[in-house]
């Protein structure tokens, strides 16, 4: 990995801070795609969501919002028409779109749940411009086979600390990983195509990045 500027996940949080300047307005960003159902919502508190009975109200109004916002960007085969209809001598319109670039959904992330229960032996290291990654126990003892196709599960992530933790600590499983890669290349064949199935531009250039790193690496 070449030294002296930002790491590829520090690269991410300058481009956030460049998008917060460049639309003022909140057009863009983390809480207008969870406002439009695109990325998941976080919890409620540290510790956990609470309860329907105890839910505040301002809570149930947004979570149900933004249900109803995912489940109407959903595409289907019936909201495009089932097939393409030639256009009547009348005028009318002609076939639907059909939706080939449109974006998907993120689901949460198994990466997120497990962050979530502190069963990953990482931690966000403060310190310096871009920041690190704290690893538990050294790199080259961690079981691969486990915690590799997670951590690319994790770079659908767009919210911190998630996916600042998912792409620098993907980046230094492959830089240290050697000869315990490749007998994994087939678990991160899922991962990778959940991503670049997300239709979104920011986790499809995330993702491609990390599969030129991976090639290098192996």
């Amino acid at each position: 990995m070449a030294k002296g500027g930002p790491s590829p996940a520090g690269t991410l949080l300058i481009q956030d801070a460049l998008n917060k300047i460049i639309y003022r307005d909140g057009s863009k960003g983390q809480r207008a795609e969870k406002r439009q159902g695109l990325i998941p919502m976080g919890s409620h508190s540290v510790f956990g969501d609470f309860p329907n009975d105890f839910m505040p109200p301002e809570l149930k109004v947004m979570r149900s919002s933004t249900g109803a916002r995912k489940t109407a960007s959903t595409p289907s085969l019936q909201s495009f028409g089932g097939g393409y209809s030639r256009p009547s001598s009348t005028g009318s319109a002609g076939p639907p779109r059909a939706g080939a670039i449109v974006r998907r959904p993120v689901e949460r992330t198994q990466f997120r749940i497990f962050y979530d229960r502190g069963d990953l032996p990482i931690q966000v290291l403060h310190g310096g411009v871009s920041g690190g990654i704290a690893w538990k126990v050294d790199v080259e003892k961690l079981d691969y086979h486990h915690y590799l196709p997670m951590f690319f599960d994790g770079l659908r992530e767009k919210e911190d600390p998630y996916r600042f933790l998912a792409v620098q600590g993907t980046y230094d499983m492959l830089e240290k990983g050697g000869s315990k890669i490749l007998p994994v290349v087939p678990q991160l064949i899922i991962p990778i195509k959940t991503a670049l199935n997300t239709r979104d531009p920011e986790l499809m250039c995330t993702m491609l990045k990390v599969i030129q790193r991976l090639v290098l690496s192996a």
